[in-house]
């Protein structure tokens, strides 16, 4: 099986007391919801509202790092941080992460489907 480079799953088998099924579950209700989420990332950083950037950021970040995706994490609390502190995102930032988006969620597919625990 080949490694994981967005997401760890024992992350989130571990915070499902080790249930499969839960974090089959889980992983599942994220994949549901994370499109809708990001857009509302999309939505903020377009229409440049500080407010509801930090808002749409905090609530995906807080979701994905029950995934372990770690480098998602980073660089929601980043432009958190960036419009906290100046403003606004760098130029390029919502193409980058749609890219991660799209990898974490792709990870999250294989690992429903390959991960046993045993790699934990």
């Amino acid at each position: 099986m080949p490694a994981y480079r967005h997401i760890d799953p024992a992350v989130l088998f571990q915070a499902t007391g080790h249930d499969l099924e839960m974090f089959r579950a889980l992983s599942q209700t994220y994949l549901d919801t994370s499109p809708a989420m990001f857009a509302h990332v999309e939505q903020a950083v377009r229409g440049g509202v500080a407010q509801a950037i930090v808002h749409s950021c905090h609530t995906l970040r807080g979701t994905v790092a029950l995934l372990g995706a770690s480098a998602l994490v980073a660089r929601l609390a980043e432009l958190e941080h960036l419009v906290r502190h100046h403003g606004m995102a760098a130029a390029g930032w919502l193409d980058e992460t749609a890219a991660l988006v799209d990898a974490v969620a792709l990870e999250v597919r294989r690992s429903m489907l390959d991960y046993t625990g045993a790699q934990a």
